[in-house]
């Protein structure tokens, strides 16, 4: 009995392996256009290494220039208010597969997922918008908000264009970002291997990295910083005003500016800091 049950439990994980393959398909390299209209929707999912682009308008509609054999293996489905934009089939290879949304102010949150690259040319001009990047995806946004966040997760890719009242960022791993950032208020953290390079300027902004995390913000002014850095961690800050510093662990803080108060809430182990030259 005991033997059946293992056997019966490895065809199950062998049938639900199978079942989760996708069947593959070349693209006719004859490139057309087809519009569709859409539901309603709130939050927004994409996958399988698609190349959207966020277009702001007054109705929520979709444009697919793709291969003429591909549009009918492009699917967007509403459930509730969450639109989900993915491939029935495995692309192999094609000459185009972009889709164009055009999205109103009820967009909330965004999801990329499996390669997907995700752009924002135009602003992406929202009350509140929450971006998330998981599978090697990528992200080349403007955004204007009055709260942004942005939570970047296994080997990810964005470059961001930021100006919101309130900034929020999660890295973990090997997520690279760049980043443009104008907002009062920015909290970061990063973990796992993790890259950010940031340029702009805050009012306050609270850094935690760790992990073998790497922060490069030489330009990015802060006029009161929180700053924490543990494990094996690279940090470059630039703090004007204050600047609170938790240290440990093998961390490297390069600190650029002259902040006029500078308390230490903990330095220990091998940590160390630089003064540098603006």
């Amino acid at each position: 009995m005991k033997n059946f049950s293992i056997l019966l439990f490895a065809l199950l994980i062998t049938t639900v392996a199978f079942a989760q393959k996708k069947e593959k398909i070349k693209g006719s390299k004859n490139v057309t256009v087809a519009q569709k209209e859409l539901e309603p929707f709130e939050s927004l999912e994409i996958e399988d290494n698609i190349e959207l682009y966020l277009v702001k308008g007054t109705t929520q509609s979709l444009e697919i220039e793709a291969d003429d054999n591909l549009h009918e293996i492009i699917k967007s489905d509403v459930n509730g208010t969450a639109l989900r934009i993915y491939t029935s089939k495995d692309v192999s290879s094609s000459k185009k597969l972009t889709v164009r949304l055009t999205y109103t102010g009820s967009l909330k949150t965004i999801t990329a997922k499996n390669e997907v690259q995700l752009y924002a040319i135009n602003e992406l001009e929202l009350d509140t918008v929450s971006v998330k990047n998981f599978d090697s995806s990528k992200s080349f946004l403007n955004v204007k908000s009055a709260k942004f966040s942005l939570a970047m997760n296994d080997k990810t890719k964005a470059e961001i264009n930021v100006k919101s009242g309130a900034t929020t960022i999660e890295l973990s791993k090997n997520a690279n970002l760049k980043a443009l950032i104008a907002s009062p208020e920015v909290k970061i953290d990063m973990y796992q291997k993790t890259i950010a390079i940031v340029e702009g300027d805050a009012v306050a902004a609270a850094i935690r990295v760790d992990n073998n995390a790497e922060f490069t913000g030489k330009k990015f002014t802060v006029k009161n910083l929180d700053l924490t850095a543990e494990s094996y961690t690279k940090c470059a800050v630039l703090a004007t005003e204050t600047l609170s510093l938790s240290a440990s662990g093998k961390t490297e803080v390069s600190l650029y500016g002259s902040p006029t108060s500078f308390s230490v809430k903990k330095f220990s182990n091998s940590a160390v800091i630089f003064k540098k030259e603006d």
